[in-house]
């Protein structure tokens, strides 16, 4: 038995070559070292999973394949040696199959990557520096947007006004962009605070519960004197 291998095939023959096979590299799937069932002897035999070729001894390389079930066993008192070489070459193989991408695709991707970083910080600045926008159901004040929650009227312990807010010390969790704030800010005297305000722009509404303490107004002062008084209505009718 002899066992041949070049840079694209593994070939071999049996005696004198008038038994001889050749398989491409690219086809192989795997290659490993097997020891063949004593019965199944020399020469040229159909065993379970495919073909053995061998001419002496019990030890063998087992191929498989990529497009086809059958396996192949060659026997070789060299197994490890020839498994090692043979899979070294599928790895290698592997590696140049896969085509580099063309400058094309290259500029692409940088085009795609230039565009998300520019859109995607845009987007949130755009949607951050939306103006608060509130509804409210009978029993609940939904704050939409950025850092949104949901208050129900059972759970608020103070509803109020106050012209100046105290000063914050740090945002923790939150949106800034000029006079706009969102989101968790903590105030000098370690105070944690939600905010939706538009600073230098009083009145602010305070609302308390046992676990928040959220400050709301908008632009228009009007608008946040007419939330308060709705927000004060429900509220009172919550207690009842």
């Amino acid at each position: 038995m002899t066992i041949s291998i070049d840079s694209t095939h593994l070939s071999f023959s049996l005696g004198v070559g008038v038994i001889s096979k050749k398989y491409l590299i690219a086809d192989i799937k795997s290659c490993k070292p097997v020891k063949n069932n004593p019965f199944y002897g020399i020469g040229i035999r159909l065993i379970p999973d495919g073909w053995l070729y061998n001419v002496s001894g019990l030890h063998a390389i087992e191929l498989t394949f990529r497009n086809r079930k059958s396996k192949i066993r060659i026997g070789t008192n060299r197994p490890e040696e020839i498994s090692s070489l043979v899979n070294k070459m599928i790895d290698n193989d592997k590696e140049e199959s896969i085509p580099p991408l063309p400058k094309r695709s290259y500029y692409f991707l940088t085009l795609i990557i230039i565009i998300l970083s520019v859109i995607f910080p845009l987007g949130i600045i755009l949607y951050g520096k939306q103006e608060v926008k509130t509804e409210m159901t009978k029993s609940e004040l939904n704050i939409k947007g950025m850092y949104g929650l949901t208050i129900k009227f059972s759970d608020i312990n103070l509803i109020d006004t106050i012209s100046s807010l105290p000063r914050i010390k740090r945002r923790t969790n939150g949106f800034i962009l000029g006079r706009t704030l969102k989101g968790n800010y903590t105030f000098v005297d370690s105070t944690e605070a939600k905010l939706f305000i538009t600073m230098e722009n009083p009145p602010y509404i305070n609302i308390k519960t046992e676990d928040l303490n959220l400050y709301l107004n908008f632009k228009d002062p009007g608008k946040t004197v007419n939330l308060y008084n709705v927000l004060t209505t429900r509220w009172s009718h919550e207690q009842k």
